[in-house]
């Protein structure tokens, strides 16, 4: 989710802990029980529905990195919770689920102390992949299990562990993002307890390597002075995409190219000339076509993200949104591949959009006036699936038809919420100086009475 938009929904959350008036706040009678010592009492509103407290807020479960399975029939997500058990460390762990695509009850895949994202079906939809540590410490492998759930088991042993991964196309092998072992230098500092840290030095890159399932060995496959990111297969298995960066700072974020790798002969191409950025490359179902996005300059300061489109053959690159006022997001191909979707911030929203590959037309298909995120399409195309928050609904997956028509939740992890009352958040409008029209949210507090003045903080 946006980094904006966590923190918007932080803020409502905290304003949803100052009620004007809470139930059994009146003085009590001296025949009233009273509570034990050091136990506070439950907090509730006027309508007799509890009310939110700051240890409320690390029960909302993060919903997130849906991927539905080849055959269309199930989903595949995550679900971040923090474990607060008596005596023990507080910690988060995120754990794989998977739901019906079309309705019933979800179920949790991995369990026990060890988070397990980033959920990946095999192209055969016979096993379910994700990253964990559980063998070591701070050291994610890729592990595998059954669809059907059972145990899982390590699949690869990358030394340092692995960062990210992709399924080949013929699942015969995994494209594995990892981070370069440490240097002679920081080895011989460890050794004797040096825990010195030098800014900005010792940087470590990341980089790609090809697993091989069955043989359990790795081939090396980019290495330099940049680190790599956001590996994708073309559908042919040949080729691979991904986006380079000097460095992983923060700094370094506007300085991305999209390269093509061939992995027969390891040749290396960048994928489009010029002085703008570009990122998020993503193949069309055919391997004709790869979608990207790109910025004109590389300021790091706030700029317009373009949608492009170039023959994956190579040729230039066609400025599909040039028209469209807003930033695109990741690109999603539909299965015919004649349009591309894709979210962008909507004034106080994130709302999906359409934009179609022939004409560069684009088309608003969400309307919901909330956080809409588009991740993955069935193969059949018929459905679509993404994640969706709102001002008190913490993110749930949803799914909906290609013309987003109707719009389904698919689960519903923060269902206690329903026991509390929240407040209300509307989008108020006002005119600046020069008369342009400013949107903003203003979230009441719980049991606000229209016109009666409220006190803030």
């Amino acid at each position: 989710m946006n980094p904006k938009r966590i923190m918007n929904f932080l803020l409502i959350l905290l304003c949803l802990m100052a009620p004007l008036s809470l139930a059994g706040a009146q003085e009590k009678s001296d025949g009233d029980k009273k509570p034990a010592r050091n136990e506070a009492p439950e907090p509730r509103a006027k309508d007799g529905k509890k009310l939110l407290t700051a240890l409320d807020l690390l029960k909302v479960a993060a919903v997130s990195a849906p991927r539905i399975s080849p055959d269309g029939t199930r989903v595949a997500y995550t679900v971040a919770e923090t474990k607060m058990e008596k005596d023990k460390e507080w910690k988060n762990v995120t754990q794989v689920w998977v739901v019906p695509i079309n309705g019933g009850k979800a179920r949790q895949y991995t369990r026990g102390d060890k988070s397990a994202t980033a959920p990946e079906w095999s192209p055969d939809g016979s096993m379910l992949a994700f990253l964990s540590d559980r063998e070591k410490d701070g050291e994610r492998q890729v592990w595998m299990m059954m669809a059907d759930g059972g145990e899982a088991w390590a699949a690869t042993s990358h030394k340092g562990g692995v960062a990210g991964f992709r399924f080949s196309p013929d699942g015969k092998q995994l494209l594995l993002t990892a981070v370069d072992q440490p240097s002679k230098d920081e080895e011989e500092r460890k050794k004797v307890k040096d825990d010195t840290m030098v800014i900005d030095h010792d940087i470590r890159m990341t980089h790609l390597w090809l697993w091989n399932v069955a043989r359990k060995d790795e081939k090396r496959l980019t290495e330099g002075e940049y680190t790599v990111s956001d590996p994708q297969w073309s559908p042919d298995g040949a080729r691979i995409t991904y986006t380079t960066r000097p460095t992983p700072r923060a700094d370094d974020g506007a300085l991305s190219d999209v390269w093509i790798l061939t992995i027969a002969g390891g040749e290396k191409k960048k994928l489009a000339s010029g002085d703008g950025a570009s990122d998020n490359a993503r193949w069309s179902p055919n391997g004709e076509w790869i979608a990207y996005t790109g910025s004109l300059d590389r300021d790091p300061g706030p700029s317009t993200t373009y949608l492009y489109l170039l023959p994956a053959a190579g040729g230039s690159p066609k400025q599909l949104t040039a028209k469209f006022d807003l930033s695109a997001g990741t690109p999603v191909w539909s299965r015919d591949g004649r349009s591309i979707y894709f979210s962008t911030n909507v004034l106080e929203a994130n709302e999906v959009f359409a934009a179609d590959v022939s004409s560069g037309a684009v088309k608003q298909l969400s309307r919901r006036g909330a956080v809409t995120g588009i991740t993955e399409i069935s193969r059949d195309g018929k459905t679509i699936v993404g994640t969706m928050s709102g001002g008190g609904q913490p993110a749930e997956l949803y799914k909906t038809s290609a013309d987003f028509a109707s719009i389904s939740p698919l689960t519903d992890h923060n269902a206690w919420l329903k026991d509390y009352s929240l407040a209300e958040t509307e989008i108020v409008k006002w005119k600046s100086k020069d008369g342009t029209e400013v949107e903003g949210l203003l979230t009441k507090p719980v049991g606000y009475e229209a016109g009666k003045k409220v006190r803030c903080c």
